[in-house]
């Protein structure tokens, strides 16, 4: 969804910015020391989240003419690099959308904020569930790739959704039961390709995934299933 700077007021904008550029400055030193050393895995990155964006339905008319649906990407590609990193390239990567789309400037922070905190977030709580958990590879591709991936987008849509209210953007009637819904139906999609990308990965590019911990998943005292 693309956000327009007449549904914020000055103060949300400029507050947004702040959280924005804070937020960018604590990420830049993990965020780039992960994007160096780990170039094969950005450079495929950037493909999934520019794939998963691109395929975008956005209603022509009706009263959620102008809502924008897409898939995320955003935890497995956390999963690859490391959740600052992502939040990085996800921040690269959102000025040409926005631009591509025809977005307003004033509201990129909140855009770059709605988009990728949610997901983040969610992120990183699956996978410290998963560190407490058995030191298995079915626990490790099934909660952090597929209940991650469908867990992120379900919460990016509910955050979307109540900045939509909050700022009267679409009649709040329609967004609770018309918009919400759609997000649940992407959800399977986006857990779907990002669990079994998570599998193929963990398979055969393991150097791929950043946060999957050859030491702990593959010892011999560990069993695979």
């Amino acid at each position: 969804m693309i956000f327009q700077a007449e549904w914020f007021s000055s103060v949300a904008l400029i507050l947004a910015w702040l959280v924005w550029a804070a937020l960018l400055a604590a990420c830049t030193k993990p965020a780039f020391k992960a994007l160096a050393a780990h170039r094969s895995a950005v450079t495929l990155a950037i493909l999934i989240l520019t794939t998963a964006w691109l395929l975008n339905a956005t209603p022509d008319d009706g009263q959620l003419a102008g809502m924008s649906y897409h898939l995320l990407g955003i935890n497995l590609v956390a999963l690859m690099i490391g959740a600052p990193a992502a939040f990085w390239l996800g921040t690269l990567l959102l000025f040409p959308y926005v631009s591509l789309f025809g977005g307003d400037w004033q509201v990129y922070p909140i855009n770059a904020l709605a988009l990728l905190l949610p997901p983040l977030a969610i992120n990183i709580l699956f996978r410290r569930l998963v560190n407490v958990l058995p030191a298995n590879l079915f626990i490790f591709i099934f909660v952090n790739g597929f209940i991650g991936s469908a867990a992120s987008l379900l919460f990016t849509g509910l955050v979307l959704v109540t900045i939509l209210d909050w700022a009267a953007a679409f009649p709040s009637e329609v967004l609770w039961s018309t918009a919400l819904p759609v997000f649940i139906l992407i959800a399977w999609a986006e857990a779907f390709l990002s669990g079994i990308t998570t599998a193929i990965f963990v398979a055969l590019r393991p150097q791929w995934l950043n946060t999957f911990d050859d030491n702990r998943y593959l010892k011999s005292t560990n069993q695979i299933w």
